[in-house]
């Protein structure tokens, strides 16, 4: 077995071998930096790591079990986190000159379930600055390309973590999702990602556990490994009051995924508030709910009017931000990011009338997510509406395919992936395709609160059904 091979392994299929001492935690890290040092110099993806901390932490695993002392559950598995989540060791800088070389005191609560149980969090990955866009650029890391096509972006926010999980580097990569920040360069680069229920997986560091949109996930190459991920860090933490209604049972997939389709109610939402889909994307959604049906599941009717107010929602999400960020602007302006800085700096759409509105619309589209959900098991979407975007896509810029102006981003590109931030509802996205050009296709499934077991048992079939995992991007080949 050479390095290569186990860096294309999932956590799931490693475990054995890790907690058994067959594969050593020393060489699988020492393989995964070695893949890193070779594969992305391109791609760009990590953002901040400490190889000789990780081989050390590899080693003291490896000592440990050679001492007869149990293997940890995650036992040498190495794992990434996005540079907005707290990693011990290493610098948080969201992508910023006003973080730079700041350094946690402490892991986030879901970096340190996961280390107490035996996995090494090694490298942080790419973000924009602050996460406020969904391209990943930023001014301290510079431009994080995609790795099936370089000259095309990964996406965002969770750009860094897309890249990571495509190319091999560790089996499971921490995102975090506040408008799609996770299922959107799970998507563009061809992986599948979560964004779990708020509170399954505690996000005590957020300075508003009340308020914000922002929740932790999982992207890896399997469905097993993203269920795996969440067990490993979900749990109530006092710290965060949505996390008291985690529940305690694990997620388990059924042995057939295929078979549990029987029954399975699926509603098709091909358009929200856009009007354009890629024409190879909603025949790759819909050849995937092709797939599901013909194993038994049910298509259900779809609603009048699913619209949902997704400009309010990122109001909210703004003023978050901006109350958050926005006193760095005097000092750090002008080394921020331009479309960070105008996001950041007060204007009329800070008012707090437009707050007010966007606070109302956040029930509102929790009612419209109840209601597209009534009758139905889960619902589907594309995840993003064509392919990933050129690598010089400005985010206040409006989506132009093939010289056809379809508006802005927010809602010609991304409109499905922002509702449920603002609702709570689990959705994530996994591989249903390739364009013509060779550029992965996502496909979105949302459920009910706490439903992430149908979510990933409907991801589970399809990826028996339309295997994904023996592709890989030609950046690393």
């Amino acid at each position: 077995m050479t390095d290569d091979d186990l860096c294309r392994m999932t956590a799931t299929e490693l475990l054995p071998l890790t907690q058994s001492g067959k594969v050593k935690a020393a060489r699988l890290m020492r393989a995964v930096l070695d893949r890193i040092e070779r594969l992305d110099k391109d791609t760009n993806g990590i953002a901040n790591m400490d190889p000789e901390a990780a081989m050390a932490d590899a080693e003291a695993r490896d000592a440990a079990l050679a001492r007869g002392e149990a293997p940890g559950a995650f036992q040498g598995i190495p794992i990434t986190a996005k540079d907005l989540l707290n990693v011990k060791g290493l610098p948080t800088e969201s992508g910023s000159f006003a973080h730079k070389g700041l350094m946690p005191d402490a892991d986030v609560e879901a970096v340190a379930r996961l280390r107490r149980k035996g996995a090494i969090p090694f490298a942080k990955t790419a973000t924009p600055e602050f996460g406020h866009k969904v391209i990943t650029d930023c001014p301290t890391n510079g431009i994080t390309r995609n790795p099936w096509d370089l000259s095309r972006s990964c996406g965002g926010s969770s750009g860094g973590t897309g890249v990571a999980t495509a190319m091999g580097f560790g089996p499971l990569h921490l995102s975090s999702d506040g408008a799609g920040s996770g299922r959107i360069p799970a998507s563009a680069c061809g992986v599948a990602g979560i964004k779990p229920t708020w509170g399954l997986i505690p996000h005590e560091s957020t300075t508003d556990v009340f308020g914000s949109f922002t929740v932790i996930g999982v992207m890896g190459r399997s469905i097993a490994d993203l269920a795996l991920g969440l067990n490993g860090m979900k749990g109530m933490d006092r710290r965060d009051p949505w996390s008291f209604g985690s529940p305690a049972a694990p997620i388990t997939l059924p042995g057939d995924p295929v078979k549990a389709m029987k029954g399975m109610r699926v509603r098709v939402m091909m358009r929200t508030v856009n009007d354009w889909v890629d024409p190879e994307v909603e025949a790759a959604v819909l050849n995937a709910v092709s797939a599901l049906t013909g194993a038994g599941a049910q298509e259900v009717a779809m609603i009048d009017d699913p619209v949902h107010d997704i400009a309010s929602a990122l109001t909210h999400m703004r003023a978050y931000q901006y109350g958050r960020f926005g006193h760095l602007v005097e000092e750090f302006g002008d080394r921020m990011d331009r479309t960070a800085k105008m996001s950041l700096t007060s204007n009329p759409h800070h008012s707090y009338d437009a707050l007010a509105m966007a606070l109302r619309a956040r029930t509102d589209i929790f009612h419209n997510m109840e209601d597209l959900l009534d009758g139905t098991d889960v619902y589907v979407t594309p995840t993003i509406t064509t392919p990933s975007l050129p690598i010089d896509q400005v985010q206040d810029a409006p989506l132009i395919v093939d010289g056809v102006d379809y508006g802005p981003l927010r809602e010609a590109w991304y409109p499905y992936t922002v509702p449920q931030n603002a609702s709570g509802h689990p959705a994530m996205s996994v591989p249903v395709g390739m364009s013509s050009k060779g550029i992965p296709i996502g496909m979105q499934i949302v459920g009910p609160w706490h439903s992430e077991a149908t979510l990933l048992t409907v991801a589970a079939a399809l990826e028996k059904l339309m295997p994904w995992a023996d592709r890989w991007p030609p950046a690393a080949a």
